[in-house]
């Protein structure tokens, strides 16, 4: 805080000097002049610049106040002047350089905002206005004055309501009654949203685990659960987690909110209750020839502790409340419910558990059919046989088992007999299984898995077209493995007509290739089958020699040439062979027809060679070409006789 210096015996030194000082400053055109700064101001409350005219020394001019000591508009006259320094000039403002004047005020500004907001069921007034945003600046021992008007000549009374939007005029009063200068602020007050309107009592079942997340909040959509509030009701943060799980006889606090503002705490009481427990039912088997006959009690065949507050539901008369005391002697073969029904306490359900009663007929398991024993041969063992076909008036629902018992492994029909070696197989159906508490009924029959002749296994066969004379008559079983039984069975063509072996081939050919024959065989109660392929194959033609050498002399080697050699064979012959010199092909290859001037006097043998088709070939044919020379004749010798002579000389 700062004081008053001002005293008087200051104000007669400051005069003093202001006297001695009067004639520079007419020398300075009566200008005005600021005897003494810096001011201290006291009471500073709506002090404008029309009021620091009284530190100066004015000229003949008005005075005005400038904020440069050069310069700058005026600053106008009705302005509320903050502590900070002045320079005094007129309304010449040909001063030149102006006089400072230093202003201070023993009250100083807040230097704060002095607004506040509040919600509306705060119930707010001037004094919580004060005690929210004035009180920390009220200097020391001092108070404030609130005025609703810029002249302060409204002060409003602490104990009056905010409401809405309002603007305020402060003055901070120190503890000698200084006063600061004229501050504003402003009050906001918001409606607070409304109390949310949840259940106070809310009622949970442990066995759903709830959390913070179920509780019902009522009417409001915007809120947060709290654990507690403090002494003034205010919610203590920070707000529950929705994953918070609720904890029976606690008390829960919801508040709901509107950015600005927090509604007034609702409290909720949590009431958590353990389900009820029926127990735990089961199922209790009867066979209808063996039912009780005096009532029995329900409640006994209950496990796990059932509560006793329960009542019970069912097909027959029940009495004895929670006992459940029944009769079921007229009941016939069925499924029964009788059910426990224990009624939930608070918020959790009734519960309830069933005894469930099977009553068994006494099922039969038949009689073996007039089929059995039956037989399959092993090549016609079915892959899905109907066991039930092996029964006669049995009850369906039993259970089929491969062997002499019920004990046996368990099976499924349709059965498949494929995987069977040949042997008798026993097949079991039974009724009344364990836990079904009527005596067990079985029937087993029999099935036999007959073992299959050997047909042995067929063999590719192939001949060539051209050995067919060689390889006839041919023995059908060379066309068999020799696995096979023994060769009594019969051998069929493929018109199903029985054919004597060995057969003859040499009528077979390629077109009508390839020919089938089936070898069966029996051994008295199954058959067996081999079906046989035989595959003529084309075979190449080399021809055939026609037995006469082509013979001519050697004067007639000219006029024949060239000669064609397959003139020496009889036109069977496939004509993409190969002629050769010599008895076989391993001679040079020579281009028929033949050039027979080259070859001279003499015998001459040519061989044929046909290429192979497929694996089939056929042997080489040589032909003979005879080149014969001239006879002869000698030199001939003139005879000259006398003619008297000639008969001496004849002959």
């Amino acid at each position: 805080m700062k004081k008053n210096l001002l005293t008087s015996w200051t104000k007669r030194k400051l005069l003093f000097i202001a006297l001695l000082g009067l004639p520079f400053l007419s020398i300075q055109a009566q200008c005005p002049a600021v005897p003494i700064s810096p001011q201290v101001i006291c009471d500073a409350s709506q002090l404008t610049f029309n009021d620091l005219d009284a530190f100066v020394t004015s000229g003949p001019n008005a005075v005005r106040w400038f904020l440069n000591p050069t310069g700058g508009s005026a600053i106008p006259q009705t302005q509320l002047v903050r502590q900070g320094t002045y320079y005094a000039g007129d309304t010449t403002g040909t001063c030149g350089t102006r006089s400072p004047l230093v202003i201070d005020f023993t009250v100083d500004p807040s230097g704060q905002s002095l607004d506040a907001i509040f919600c509306s069921n705060e119930m707010p007034t001037v004094q919580s206005y004060i005690d929210t945003a004035l009180a920390v600046n009220i200097p020391a021992g001092g108070s404030v004055e609130v005025y609703s008007d810029f002249a302060l000549t409204m002060m409003v009374s602490p104990s009056s309501a905010l409401s809405g939007n309002a603007n305020y005029f402060i003055v901070f009063v120190d503890a000698t009654g200084c006063k600061g200068q004229i501050e504003s602020g402003s009050t906001a007050v918001f409606p607070s949203p409304n109390a949310p309107t949840p259940p106070l009592t809310q009622e949970f079942c442990s066995d759903t685990n709830p959390t913070v997340a179920d509780l019902n909040p009522g009417t409001t959509d915007n809120f947060n659960w709290y654990s507690d509030v403090d002494i003034a009701n205010n919610p203590i943060p920070p707000a529950l987690q929705l994953t918070t799980p609720l904890i029976d006889g606690e008390t829960y606090y919801i508040q709901a909110d509107n950015f600005f503002c927090e509604s007034d705490v609702v409290e909720v009481m949590v009431q958590i209750d353990d389900p009820a427990n029926p127990g735990i039912g089961d199922t209790i088997e009867y066979c209808v020839d063996s039912l009780p006959a005096s009532d029995f009690d329900l409640f006994p065949l209950l496990t796990g502790m059932p509560d006793t507050s329960g009542t019970w539901s069912g097909p027959t008369t029940i009495t004895n409340g929670n006992q459940g005391t029944t009769n079921i002697s007229t009941l016939i073969a069925g499924t029964y419910n009788y059910v426990y029904t224990v009624p939930g306490p608070g918020a959790c359900p009734d519960e309830n558990t069933t005894i469930v009663i099977v009553i068994n007929d006494v099922l039969s398991s038949g009689i073996a059919s007039a089929i059995v024993p039956l037989n399959f041969c092993e090549s016609q063992a079915p892959t899905a046989y109907d066991l039930f076909l092996l029964l006669d008036n049995e009850d369906a629902g039993g259970t089929w088992t491969q062997g002499s018992t019920s004990a046996s492994p368990v099976i499924n029909t349709p059965f498949d007999f494929t995987g069977l070696m040949p042997g008798t197989y026993d097949f079991t159906y039974s009724q009344n299984l364990s836990p079904n508490p009527c005596p067990e009924e079985s029937t087993t029959v029999q099935v036999t898995v007959l073992q299959d002749p050997n047909a042995g296994t067929a063999i590719a066969t192939e001949f060539c077209e051209n050995d067919l004379v060689t390889n006839s008559p041919y023995d059908l079983f060379s066309s068999l493995d020799g696995t096979q039984d023994n060769n009594l069975g019969t051998w069929t063509d493929a018109s199903n007509s029985v054919v004597t072996n060995p057969i003859d081939i040499t009528g077979l050919t390629v077109a009508g290739s390839p020919y089938n024959y089936t070898y069966t065989i029996d051994n008295g109660s199954c058959t067996d089958t081999e079906s046989i392929v035989i595959t003529i194959l084309p075979a190449p033609e080399s021809g055939n020699y026609i037995g006469t050498p082509f013979e001519i002399c050697e004067d007639e080697v000219a006029a024949n040439s060239p000669y064609d050699l397959f003139n020496l064979l009889d036109g069977t012959q496939d004509t993409n062979g190969t002629w050769y010199t010599g008895n076989s092909s391993t001679g040079t290859a020579v281009t028929n027809s033949i050039d027979l001037t080259t070859l001279g006097n003499g015998t001459f043998n040519f061989t044929y060679n046909v290429p192979a088709i497929g694996t089939c070939t056929d042997v080489d044919v040589t032909v003979t070409v005879i080149i014969n020379p001239l006879p002869d004749t000698g030199v001939p010798t003139p005879l000259s006789v006398c003619i008297n002579d000639l008969a001496a000389n004849s002959p």
